[in-house]
């Protein structure tokens, strides 16, 4: 016989239990299973797995900054090692203009200078053209002074002897400029002082 005296705690375990009753359309229903509880040192691996994983990812865009920042870097000194063969190519075009030499030579030089400014542009490159423009230290460097009369050109560019040019958003080479300079005109004549 059981025992259901308060003094022995193990009595109530021991005591029979109700059998459940199926329900009545038959169906039995069961109850859902119990989350395992976390064992005690869980949080502190799953916290240290979350920060390996942060630290992975950071890493990853990280070499892929750096990745894409050398991938420019070396598009940028071949580009720089092209710029003086367009140089040259544009001044065998100037004297052979001035030479009156073979036209389809000329144009053959054309040509091939077209060609060479197309694969610069398809990699990024833009020319700066200086000509007309406000003289800016930040992308022209001025090689010398013009003297100029009229005000409006004064601090302009007035000549371009190599154009500048730009790579992914930074300046590859300054354009090589003359700036104009005001000149005051004879107290007597508007001739300007530099004639």
């Amino acid at each position: 016989m059981i025992s259901s005296d308060p003094r022995e705690p193990w009595a109530g375990d021991l005591a029979p239990q109700a059998s459940p009753q199926p329900p009545a359309d038959g169906i039995a229903v069961q109850e859902p299973p119990r989350e395992a509880e976390p064992a005690p040192g869980a949080d502190v691996d799953r916290q240290a797995a979350l920060r390996a994983l942060r630290n992975l990812e950071a890493t990853e865009a990280r070499l892929e900054r750096n990745a894409r920042r050398e991938a420019d870097e070396t598009r940028g000194r071949l580009v720089q090692e092209l710029l003086p063969v367009l140089d040259n190519l544009d001044r065998t075009i100037r004297a052979a203009q001035a030479g009156r030499s073979d036209p389809a030579l000329l144009e053959g030089v054309r040509m091939v200078r077209h060609q060479l400014e197309g694969v610069l542009r398809g990699y990024g490159v833009e020319r700066i053209e200086a000509v007309g423009q406000r003289f800016d230290p930040a992308i022209h460097e001025a090689i010398g002074m013009v003297p100029v009369g009229e005000p409006q050109r004064h601090g302009v560019v007035v000549h371009q002897a190599e154009p500048g040019y730009r790579f992914a958003g930074r300046l590859l080479r300054p354009a090589k400029v003359s700036v104009g300079k005001l000149v005051a005109p004879f107290e007597r004549g508007t001739a300007p002082m530099w004639r």
